[in-house]
């Protein structure tokens, strides 16, 4: 069986690692499965090299598709370069859908700005603006099968009239960790030895709830301090980094917060074992590879916002600890506990490594797998 798959590849995007990396990996290892990558940069294109892409897909026995809006020029229906991509592909077609701009939108904002944004998304989601109709439903009609990380972008596919039989829904997987080494040398770096380190891991962007983690610590005791281990992945969100700064000034948490920047792969292994508790308060994200890879390390607590990605992670994995999106005091009470409640961390770990086997990398290329096979037949 011989696959093309189109993703972003090699550069910084959730897709693309660990997502189309381990994907390459783990299909490649399965007997008689060949996968070989139509590699996206994530630069600006011409509609030309997209069909030269679409051609290239021909070439194995099923063409998949790593689908992110953005990827294709993203809303806008003058630049939208699916289309000339789609024409050329003869071969049968999976598309794997990561992102959805689809169904409410879920912010915890309650400013005017909160309430003016999901106005304007009312409208753009009207039955009667047909390229909402485009992007949501008639991209997907064009797929043979289409896969889904959680059943909430299944409802929206269903509701949308996309078939049962043309939807599995196979989350990401998550790897193997490295040891866990390295957090005392971590601990001393900030001189944090004595505290108690909560840790938010992942790129710094406006979805990711870095505010809220602020807020809910300026409510924890003074021994209780933040690690933010990750840094910008878009120049356009530093004014986010900006205003997270000022928030941290205003609040008087400058020798209680440290934010790493950008963690290389092997670094990371080394902050999670300096924390003890970890903290995933995002007010969206259709699926956080974040927080399946930081159960997968089955180290520290995991709590996380309760938005319907991570409800969906949680009953996956029942360590999973949840608490009220965008409340500050649940979220405060949530990492109390996750902190002082010593006495449960031995049967979450044990809850944590079962999941890491469950939902490993090669489980999902299995399922993944079985969709191709499924589609030849």
């Amino acid at each position: 069986m011989n696959i093309r798959m189109f993703s972003s590849w090699q550069v910084r995007c959730g897709i693309a690692d660990p997502h189309a990396r381990e994907m390459f990996k783990e299909l490649n290892a399965l007997p008689d499965t060949h996968l070989e990558m139509v590699p996206f940069d994530r630069k600006p294109h011409p509609r030309s090299d997209y069909a030269a892409w679409g051609r290239c897909l021909n070439e194995g026995d099923v063409a998949h598709i790593q689908f992110d809006y953005s990827f294709f020029d993203y809303l806008l229906p003058w630049r939208e370069k699916f289309t000339a991509m789609r024409r050329e592909i003869q071969k049968p077609l999976v598309i794997t859908r990561h992102v959805s701009f689809d169904g409410p939108l879920l912010l915890a904002d309650r400013s005017a700005k909160g309430w003016i944004r999901r106005a304007k998304w009312r409208l753009y989601q009207h039955a009667l603006n047909p390229y909402a109709t485009f992007l949501n439903r008639t991209i997907f009609e064009q797929a043979a099968h289409v896969i889904v990380l959680t059943t909430r972008l299944k409802e929206q596919l269903l509701r949308r009239g996309i078939g049962a039989d043309k939807i599995s829904v196979i989350p990401a997987g998550v790897r193997k960790p490295p040891a866990i080494t390295g957090g005392d040398q971590i601990r001393a770096k900030y001189g944090w030895q004595d505290k108690r380190i909560i840790g938010q891991f992942g790129f710094i962007a406006p979805p990711k709830g870095h505010t809220l983690t602020l807020e809910a610590l300026a409510r924890l005791p003074e021994d209780r301090v933040l690690l933010i281990a990750g840094g910008l992945r878009l120049a356009e969100h530093q004014p986010f980094l900006d205003d997270l700064n000022a928030r941290i000034r205003k609040l008087g948490l400058e020798n209680r917060v440290r934010i790493t920047g950008f963690l290389e792969e092997f670094d990371v292994a080394a902050h999670v074992g300096a924390c003890d508790a970890l903290a995933f308060p995002y007010t969206h994200a259709d699926f956080s590879q974040s927080v399946a890879d930081a159960l997968a390390f089955a180290h520290a607590p995991v709590v996380a916002s309760d938005i319907p990605g991570h409800r969906e992670i949680a009953g996956y994995c029942p360590a999973l600890r949840l608490f009220a999106s965008g409340d500050a005091q649940a979220l405060a009470d949530a990492l109390a506990r996750a902190v002082n409640d010593l006495s449960r961390i031995a049967d979450d770990r044990a809850v944590m490594r079962q999941y890491a086997v469950e939902y490993s990398w090669n489980s999902i290329a299995r399922r993944t797998r079985d969709v191709y096979a499924g589609l030849l037949r």
